[in-house]
């Protein structure tokens, strides 16, 4: 969404931490079949978000993007 000022404002995916005897699983809230982990702790699950929100950001951000000289 792009407001007055020339901003870009994205509300990014809900995801779902779950601890478990072999470790930390993460999984989109509303699509819980694809689960990813087993983590070691939780940073590693909580990077592991970051990274997964960074990719899709990146791809609804896309078509705003400036061709780069």
């Amino acid at each position: 969404m792009r407001n007055n000022n020339g901003k870009r404002i994205y509300a990014l995916d809900n995801w779902t931490v779950e601890k478990k005897s072999r470790g930390w699983y993460i999984s989109r809230t509303y699509s819980p079949a694809t689960r990813l982990g087993p983590y070691r702790t939780e940073t590693s699950a909580c990077l592991m978000i970051a990274r997964q929100l960074r990719k899709e950001l990146a791809r609804r951000d896309a078509h705003h993007s400036e061709p780069r000289a």
